[in-house]
C-alpha cells in the first residue's frame, strides 16, 4: 500500500504544521531514519514539508500506534541539463578587477579597482560619484580610515550581496557599513554577531554596537555581560573597555 494509505478506508489527510517541522528540524540528531529507504505504511499520522525535507510523526499501521518521528530528504529534481547559475561568482570576479573599471579607490595606499555602476547599490558612493563633490570628476578617489581588506569585503557585498568574513573582520565590516550607509549589510553583520557573543568578545562587540548605534546587538551584549559579569570582567576586552569607555562600564555596573 502507498505511504499514508488507510487500508480499505483510502488515504488519510496529512496535517501540515510548519512550526512543528521547524522544531523537529532543530533536533535532527534525535530523529529515527528509515534503514530501507521506504516509509512504513501508516495512517492518521502528522506530516509537514520543511526546507526540502518531510517530517512524519506517529500514526497507526493497522496493528500498532506509532510514536516515531522520521525525516525524509528528497533529492533535488534534475533541471534538464540547465547549467548552474554563475552570476554571483561572475560578479565576485569583478571586485578589484581592472576589466571595464572606470573608478579606482586608493585605500591604505593601494588601488581598489571598481565600477561606477556600484552607485546603484550605495547612496554614499552615489552622492560621491554622481553629485557635485570633487570626486565625481576624478578617476582616483582616496578613502581614509578603513582597512583595505575591510573595504574589499564591502565591495564584495555591493557586487554580490554576500558576506563571507571572520568574526574579527565582521566588526570592522559593521563599522564600514555604518560609515558608508549600507544599512542592509550593517543589519546582516549585526545578526551574525548576535549569535557569536561569548565571554571573550562580549565587551568588544558591546563597544562597537554602542559606537555604531546597533541597538539590538548592544542590548544583547549588555544582557550577556551582566549575566556573565564574573567571567567577562576578567577579560582583556573588558579591561580595554574600562580604559576607553568608562560610561559603558558604569552602565553595566548599574544593571547588576
Amino acid at each position: 500500500a502507498a505511504f499514508g494509505a488507510a487500508g480499505d478506508g483510502g488515504p488519510a489527510p496529512m496535517v501540515t504544521n510548519a512550526a512543528a517541522a521547524a522544531a523537529a528540524a532543530s533536533a535532527d540528531s534525535a530523529l529515527a531514519l528509515p534503514t530501507d529507504g521506504a516509509p512504513k505504511q501508516r495512517f492518521c499520522h502528522a506530516a509537514a514539508v520543511y526546507k526540502g525535507a518531510m517530517y512524519v510523526f506517529g500514526g497507526y499501521d493497522g496493528q500498532n500506534r506509532l510514536n516515531d518521528l522520521v525525516k525524509y530528504t528528497f533529492p533535488t529534481p534534475p533541471r534538464d541539463g540547465i547549467p548552474k547559475s554563475t552570476l554571483t561568482q561572475d560578479l565576485r570576479n569583478l571586485v578589484n578587477n581592472e576589466t571595464l573599471s572606470d573608478i579606482t579607490f586608493i585605500v591604505e595606499g593601494e588601488p581598489v579597482h571598481a565600477h561606477r555602476v556600484l552607485c546603484m547599490r550605495c547612496t554614499f558612493f552615489r552622492a560621491m560619484l554622481l553629485g557635485e563633490m570633487l570626486e565625481a570628476r576624478q578617476r582616483e578617489v582616496h578613502i581614509d580610515q578603513v582597512k583595505r581588506s575591510t573595504f574589499l569585503h564591502l565591495m564584495q557585498y555591493l557586487y554580490t550581496d554576500t558576506v563571507d568574513v571572520s568574526l574579527d573582520e565582521l566588526m570592522d565590516l559593521l563599522q564600514a557599513a555604518d560609515r558608508f550607509g549600507v544599512d542592509r549589510l550593517k543589519k546582516i553583520c549585526e545578526h551574525i554577531m548576535l549569535s557569536s557573543i561569548n565571554v571573550e568578545n562580549a565587551a568588544s562587540i558591546f563597544v562597537v554596537a554602542d559606537t555604531h548605534s546597533a541597538s539590538g546587538l548592544r542590548s544583547k551584549c549588555l544582557d550577556f555581560i551582566v549575566d556573565n559579569f564574573d567571567d567577562v570582567s576578567k577579560t582583556n576586552a573588558f579591561e580595554e573597555m574600562g580604559k576607553n569607555c568608562w560610561a559603558l562600564v558604569s552602565e553595566v555596573l548599574q544593571r547588576r
